[in-house]
């Protein structure tokens, strides 16, 4: 696999499924869809950033663009795991897909100091944050499907 598309094309939808999951989380509890990706911005606007609830640039686009960042880097540990197989084994994909994802867990609340979170704690309970964890994890497995199958028809990215 070319290791740079499968970077971009697993951090896109890991990205995105993890947005997916915490919105539904969000909306789920009765609160703004936006809390969670706002919360995000925390490590410039504090932690009061877990309670904005409107979409704006200042929290809304800085957690959006943080996130997405912070995926496309925990897809560079996912392609290592993935390894340079044209077409890896499904069981690779997952495998990889769930040691990024357990790695991302973590780093993210166990190791990096309280202000690098992602800050989604701040606008849900703990409890969500799994739900965000494993929608990455399906994101990551369903970019490098999606990538590898768009190799195997000779494209260098997938249709998206």
């Amino acid at each position: 696999m070319a290791r740079g598309s499968l970077i971009a094309v697993s951090g896109l939808f890991a990205g995105l499924a993890a947005v997916a999951a915490l919105t539904v989380s969000a909306e789920r509890r009765n609160e703004s869809p936006w809390r969670p990706i706002n919360a995000t911005s925390h490590w410039i606007h504090g932690r009061r950033a877990g309670s904005q609830s409107r979409l704006d640039l200042a929290h809304t686009g800085t957690g959006f663009v943080t996130h997405m960042l912070a995926s496309l880097w925990w897809a560079l540990p996912f392609s290592a795991m993935v390894g340079r197989s044209a077409r890896p084994s499904p069981q690779r994909v997952m495998a990889a897909a769930f040691g990024t994802t357990v790695l991302a867990a973590l780093v993210d609340y166990g190791l990096v100091p309280k202000r690098l979170t992602p800050g989604w704690e701040l606008a849900l309970p703990k409890s969500d944050l799994a739900a965000a964890y494993m929608a990455m994890g399906i994101g990551l497995a369903l970019g490098a499907s999606l990538h590898g199958a768009a190799a195997a028809r000779g494209q260098e990215h997938p249709p998206v």
